[in-house]
């Protein structure tokens, strides 16, 4: 099957479509609007937000490997999927209905919505082979994240009218922005609509497995199954504790790269608007381009490549403030993230059977949700901790006689050093893993 039967088919199309609605929340709701609306227009501290995210991820930690052993032998990955994905939505789309004044209930929502949404991503992942064979779901794999990215750049474009009224300083016609909160209902709405085709054209693919119904119990046991199991499969385990190091750095970047912008570069919205533009255009190429690259090369090669490129590019983020070498910086940074995603997933994949996917990829989860509570926690109690009106941050700030302006850029800059030292920890890992190995 050549590249273009594989990848132009309804169900490959549909399934990819999927990446194309969830990354509408991931950009509008957790990087770009709903903590700016927290910190800037509610007046609230930004660690509540941080608090709420890594609460969400704990949640979906301990629960999403077991739902996973579930929809493995229920046969209803679709299912679950679609209740995730309606939930999240419904989520969304009342933030804007609940009063300021209940400032906590909307902080308990916004924590639902990205359980749901982090729930969701279980089932759609263990879908891949239903759609896809071998080299071919590596293939699939950077066009769904390929399409993904286009869904970010949609998402951005498409709700700025609700936000001032414009696209770009063109008015729109009978559209009154609203602000940042003008954007929840619709990336709500723009996230199921075009999570629908997943729902109505991928066909599950049924492997062979027990027959009797599974109670809650006895998933989490399987759970656990599955971690003593990894050890028939080569470098599965390996591969999880490396990916948290890496799902640390990488999340926490996600969700605070518009703080970061703004107060270590100086970036306006508009600046911002651009940079990520550019990140995600870049994301989009480097995705397909890297899956193209991934069916002749090692994934293992390919992926600590992507890593060592990260460390690089953290560096220097931290010692460059030209706008213009930043903006360059951002394609980089776009190739990195569509490529660190294209080639996890079926690194994995190819290390287990395939009636196994469903539970390993909730332990996949489990790795990637667990690092997502740490890492944001760690940003911010770094942020809080090296802060200028801080006891540390006051030392600091007089040992190297920093200014005013560079003594709020340095809390953001020590919160980098944390991420590299997370993603060269988790190098160090991941180098051990077994060069060839794998049951698909």
């Amino acid at each position: 099957m050549n590249s273009q039967s594989a990848i132009f088919r309804k169900d490959v199309i549909s399934w990819s479509l999927y990446d194309f609605a969830n990354t509408m929340y991931s950009i509008i709701i957790l990087s770009l609007y709903f903590k700016r609306w927290v910190v800037e227009d509610l007046g609230r501290d930004g660690l509540y937000y941080d608090v709420a995210f890594s609460g969400s991820m704990l949640l979906a930690g301990l629960i999403m490997p077991a739902l996973g052993a579930i929809s493995d032998h229920s046969r209803k990955k679709k299912l679950f999927l679609f209740l995730f994905t309606f939930c999240c939505c419904l989520m969304v789309g009342i933030i804007p209905l609940i009063p300021s004044s209940l400032f906590l209930l909307i902080i308990i929502v916004f924590g639902f919505s990205n359980f749901f949404y982090e729930g969701g991503m279980v089932f759609y992942n263990s879908l891949l082979y239903s759609i896809s064979d071998g080299k071919q779901a590596r293939l699939v794999s950077g066009f769904g994240v390929a399409l993904g990215y286009v869904g970010s750049i949609f998402a951005m474009i498409a709700v700025l009218p609700w936000v001032s009224g414009k696209i770009f300083g063109f008015d729109i016609p009978f559209m009154e922005g609203s602000g940042k909160t003008g954007t929840f209902l619709p990336t709500a709405l723009l996230f199921m609509l075009f999570a629908l085709p997943a729902f109505i054209w991928v066909k599950e693919r049924f492997e062979i497995v027990s027959q009797n119904r599974i109670k809650i119990k006895k998933a989490y046991g399987e759970v656990w199954q599955t971690v003593k199991d990894t050890r028939k499969y080569p470098g599965v385990l390996r591969f999880l504790i490396a990916d948290y190091f890496f799902e640390d750095a990488v999340a926490t970047v996600i969700l605070n790269i518009g703080i970061f912008s703004s107060m270590v570069l100086g970036f306006t919205d508009e600046n911002l608007t651009i940079f990520l533009i550019i990140s995600t255009i870049s994301a989009v190429i480097g995705s397909f381009v890297i899956g193209r690259i991934s069916q002749d090369i090692s994934l293992k090669k390919l992926m600590a490549t992507l890593i060592r490129g990260w460390i690089l590019i953290l560096i220097l983020f931290i010692i460059i403030e030209n706008q213009i070498i930043i903006y360059f910086l951002g394609s980089i940074v776009g190739i990195l993230l569509g490529g660190l995603w294209t080639v996890s997933r079926p690194l994995l994949a190819e290390m287990v059977p395939r009636n196994e996917l469903g539970r390993v990829f909730g332990l996949y989860s489990l790795s990637g949700r667990a690092a997502a509570v740490v890492g944001p926690l760690i940003w911010g109690m770094t942020v809080y901790l090296f802060g200028r009106s801080q006891k540390v941050g006051i030392i600091l700030s007089g040992w190297f006689n920093l200014g005013e302006a560079a003594a709020v850029r340095l809390p953001y800059r020590l919160a980098v050093v944390s991420l590299i030292i997370m993603m060269v920890i988790g190098l160090i890992i991941f180098r051990k893993l077994p060069e060839k190995g794998g049951v698909n």
